[in-house]
């Protein structure tokens, strides 16, 4: 499959992440190719990103569609349809959010079959930004503007949104993605066709070890099934330079969860092992009612057998709330769901 994979251009860590994505597929023999938008743009004209910044907002564009079908025939001539490609759909550049409106040529020329928007901690990508190489001036430029909390969380914002734009005029589908998640979470995106996806909620606030170490090893099991996307792989901050700051963050985190991770996903499973103590999770019951109204399936491994009719009438689907794991693999099972490896492969 080819995926197109978005996100900012500084601060991300994704080159890291990508390239393990792509050595998971090589350790199965599963060959992946990997064009960067940004490096071919700047191999080619041998001028950097910040220079290019500096020209007409039109020759800009005019050298990216060239690189865009450069691209594009590399992978028809070669015939590789398992790929991913690294663009930006936003770059941020002297504090204007320029909106790269490339969609016409990634469709005729990229031919996604899936769109992927890397995300991560707000507050990791500014200590990124402190940390700028010397010989890179984009970076250094984006360092010396000293973005605040709420403009990283912004400039991400853009991101995700342009992307998804760009998807729903492909007709395929978008997932945000943190990079904190395990990177097969894109190689299998690239190995398999129509890939399950998963949102696992549980409680952040009230977890003890033994409960924690159930909760992972329920979304373990799930992630051979399919992709999941987990809470925990992107770590609110909690340190903040002024109260706006920390208001952005608390919005923005419950934007991220209910819509772009509960919105895009396949199914929500609820995981609440506790027979008693804490109640359950006002996050958790949010992204579940969430769940509900984007007409997603939802499921609920909850101990306790005396249920309020909100939870089995209203939250969760009838027949969806099981005692223990075991119980909601089996109905995973019986609904049709198979671990990837007996799914459907792409083509080597």
């Amino acid at each position: 499959m080819r995926v197109l994979v978005t996100g900012i251009i500084a601060g991300l860590d994704d080159t890291k992440y990508i390239e393990n994505a792509i050595k998971f597929c090589k350790d199965e023999n599963f060959d992946v190719s990997y064009f960067n938008l940004v490096t071919e743009i700047e191999r080619t004209g041998n001028k950097k990103l910040d220079m290019l910044l500096g020209t007409t907002n039109y020759l800009f564009e005019v050298i990216r569609e060239r690189e865009y079908r450069k691209i594009g025939y590399e992978l028809e001539k070669n015939k590789i349809s398992n790929a991913i490609i690294r663009v930006p759909a936003t770059i941020q550049w002297n504090r204007i959010n320029f909106k790269l409106k490339d969609h016409e040529e990634i469709k005729n020329f990229i031919k996604p079959d899936i769109i992927v928007t890397l995300i991560d901690a707000e507050w990791l990508i500014r200590e990124r930004f402190e940390k700028a190489p010397e010989n890179n001036l984009f970076l250094n430029r984006i360092k010396e503007q000293k973005h605040t909390i709420r403009d990283i969380l912004s400039w991400m914002n853009e991101e995700v949104s342009l992307s998804e734009d760009w998807a729903a005029y492909m007709g395929v589908r978008h997932y945000v993605i943190p990079t904190g998640q395990d990177p097969r979470s894109i190689s299998k995106l690239i190995k398999f066709k129509n890939v399950p996806s998963f949102y696992a909620s549980y409680s952040m606030t009230h977890c003890d070890k033994e409960a924690r170490d159930e909760i992972n090893n329920v979304i373990k099991r799930l992630s051979k099934y399919g992709l999941v996307l987990d809470p925990q792989a992107i770590e609110i901050g909690f340190n903040y330079d002024s109260v706006e700051d920390k208001e952005a963050t608390y919005a923005y985190t419950v934007h991220r969860d209910l819509h772009w991770f509960v919105g895009k996903v396949d199914a929500v499973v609820a995981i609440h092992p506790y027979a008693e103590r804490p109640p359950l999770s006002t996050g958790m019951m949010d992204e579940l009612g969430h769940a509900r109204d984007y007409l997603k399936k939802r499921y609920m491994i909850f101990p306790p057998r005396n249920l309020s009719p909100f939870t089995t009438d209203s939250y969760i689907e009838k027949g969806h709330i099981f005692t223990n794991a075991d119980e909601f693999f089996l109905c995973l099972e019986a609904e049709g769901f198979k671990p990837l490896s007996e799914g459907t492969k792409t083509k080597k």
